[in-house]
């Protein structure tokens, strides 16, 4: 008996053994047939089961003598592209393959290749099982393909128009002076002096303001402000911190919390984390459990909000299209449900929804909490973006700020220019997936390759954005103004677009921001800027987080400046006694320690700084700044 299992062991290894070595020797074929630079290994971390196997295996194999140099070691690291910038592609080329028994794998850092799988919708294909995590509440936008995203684009879409724009950039000049004013009395603050040792939470929470108020008619309140400053906007139980019902939490701190604990999602189903033990999956399970309540009531109230006539003004009303499209007042059996146009189911309503709230925030609150921080570390750039705010928008108050009139000259200069420079130096996700459906031909560099069906691929955010070849001129560094355009920034030679004139890159409403005159910001070569990737699966909201990111630095630097906080080597008495030479000295050390913190930066959903990390800054009164003298 013993010797038959023996047997059979031997026999199952055997086979096992046999059929990865012919499919590895299939692949290895298949990727010499491209005449691109190759690796093999044994796996890739592509899907959650191979990511934990690196992340695992890879920190310690990496310390082993005799294997450490070993090339393939060091892009398992799915934070590779981050840490290591460049440097792969400085061995290998801006494209290469790894060839496991598995798949092969393509990275490629090539504008022209990136461009051709982008806009080729068919041949190159999303795969979307890799996005389950934010299949939550329901299938959404960002997890379909084919004639399934194009439903869901149809009904969507629409409300990304610039009428949202202008929302979007009045709701965030609110939400900015906001969080001045939330820094101002903290304890230790004045109005003019505002020591802040996290902007991120506090940009992710603008953001999150933004998106509730803009997108969905729910303006919410920060901690500091009472009810009276919602002018009677506010929806009861979603506004304020008043639970109703069976609510346990409030609606901003559920999705706080469900954002907190999204990776917890990845590894089990909610129905596991409800019957855990451990009070981290509780917590996790009840932040679901209150966001999908709370969407709920959320799409009744919106429904009886149409049935009654009432109108969303004041919002550009992400929730009216989806409902149209399936909720009429005679409910989903209606002629209108059943009739041939594009419709939404209740769970996809409830997906789309949670898709906008969370990319709506998390992408932009890095935005404008890592532009901070880079001018804090470059004071010659947010120096020189002062100056063109001050052109601008002079010494008008906030109540007087116009999208139509200030938006457009606003994202042409400077302001528009460190945005831009931020996310291409720190792009809110590493890599842009993709799969070939089929064997695809491409041209690359003239030359003819073909890639294998199911190759799957990752586009180089990192790579890309900042490859020599596009970016010649100090490709690592921040220099925002290597997008001004050669008129004279801040001025106003920028052109509306006529209503009805479209996009033909993404599909959507050109912004009246994005100008085509002189003075219109630097357009880079074609697929060498992905940071909200390129085609028709580009991000959806780019316009609305560039609104938004615009606003609220405007409103910031209008009247304050930052500078990075040193009170960990020299109190203020001691700074004050300082010569040029001595702060110059010590701001380094403070530059030098912000940078450190920067790159251990980590994508998990997105890519930000580590828990605990933090780069504590100090906003002050222009004019009253301390180190500016030293550059």
């Amino acid at each position: 008996m013993v010797g038959i299992v023996n047997f059979t062991i031997i026999l199952l290894v055997t086979y096992g053994i046999g059929k990865y070595t012919i499919c590895l020797w299939t692949n290895i074929r298949h990727a010499k047939r491209t005449g691109l630079p190759y690796l093999v290994g044994p796996f890739y971390p592509i899907g959650y089961g191979w990511v934990f196997l690196a992340e695992t295996l890879g920190p310690v194999l990496r310390r082993v003598p005799k294997i450490k140099n070993w090339g393939w070691l060091w892009l398992i690291d799915r934070q590779v592209s981050w840490s290591l910038p460049r440097v792969a592609e400085g061995k290998y080329g801006d494209t290469y393959l790894v060839v496991t028994p598995f798949i092969i794998y393509l990275k490629t850092s090539n504008a022209e290749l990136g461009t051709q799988i982008t806009t080729r919708k068919t041949d190159f294909l999303k795969p979307v099982e890799r996005y389950k995590i934010v299949d939550l509440f329901g299938k959404s936008i960002l997890t379909q393909e084919g004639q399934e995203w194009k439903r869901h684009r149809k009904i969507v879409g629409p409300s990304f128009s610039e009428k949202s724009n202008r929302l979007v950039f009045e709701e965030s000049v609110r939400q900015a002076e906001g969080m001045m004013n939330l820094w101002a009395e903290k304890k230790g603050n004045t109005s003019g002096r505002m020591t802040v040792g996290n902007t991120a939470e506090d940009s992710a929470t603008l953001s999150l303001h933004v998106i509730c108020a803009a997108g969905f008619g729910v303006p919410t309140l920060w901690p500091n402000e009472g009810e009276e400053k919602l002018g009677g906007r506010g929806i009861p139980g979603f506004s304020d911190k008043t639970l109703s019902g069976r609510h346990e939490l409030s609606f901003q701190e559920g999705l706080t919390h469900l954002l907190r604990y999204l990776i917890w999602f990845v590894i089990f189903p909610p129905w596991v984390l409800k019957k855990s033990p451990f009070k981290v999956h509780q917590s996790a399970y009840q932040a679901f459990n209150e966001c999908m309540t709370y969407f709920g009531e959320l799409l009744d109230i919106k429904k009886k909000q149409m049935n009654l006539g009432e109108s969303e003004k004041g919002t550009m009303d992400l929730l009216g299209p989806m409902i149209k499209a399936n909720y009429t007042e005679t409910g989903p059996d209606s002629k209108a449900a059943n009739s041939t146009q594009a419709t939404l189911s209740r769970e996809e309503i409830l997906g789309n929804s949670f898709i906008f709230l969370f990319a709506g925030h998390e992408t932009t609150a890095n935005n404008i909490h890592f532009s901070i921080l880079l001018l804090a570390m470059n004071i010659s750039a947010q120096r020189r973006m002062q100056a063109d705010i001050d052109c601008i928008l002079g010494s008008k108050p906030t109540s007087e700020f116009s999208y139509l009139n200030d938006m457009p000259r606003l994202y042409n200069s400077m302001v528009g220019a460190v945005l831009l420079e931020e996310l291409r130096l720190v792009p809110a996700i590493l890599n842009i997936p993709k799969q070939a459906n089929g064997e695809q031909t491409v041209i690359m560099d003239g030359r003819q390759i073909t890639f294998p069906d199911k190759m799957f691929l990752h586009l180089n955010v990192v790579g890309t954005n900042r490859n020599p070849r596009y970016w010649p001129d100090s490709p690592n560094d921040f220099m925002p103004e290597r997008w001004l355009p050669r008129g004279i920034p801040g001025s106003d030679s920028s052109q509306v677009l006529e209503k009805g004139e479209k996009d033909n890159v993404d599909g959507l409403e050109t912004a009246s921001f994005e100008t085509s005159g002189a003075a219109s910001l630097f357009k880079p070569i074609k697929g060498s800027y992905i940071s909200f990737s390129e085609g028709q699966r580009a991000c959806p909201g780019r316009r609305f987080a560039q609104v938004e990111s615009t606003a609220v630095l405007s409103t910031v630097f209008q009247k304050h400046s930052v500078e990075l906080d040193v009170s960990s080597w020299a109190s203020d008495e001691e700074v004050e006694r300082m010569g040029r030479e001595e702060r110059r000295v010590l701001y380094e050390k403070a530059i030098e320690r912000a940078d450190k913190v920067m790159r251990r930066s980590e994508q998990m959903i997105t890519l930000q700084m580590l828990p605990g990390d933090e780069v504590p800054v100090r906003f002050v009164e222009r004019g009253t700044e301390r180190f500016w003298g030293c550059y």
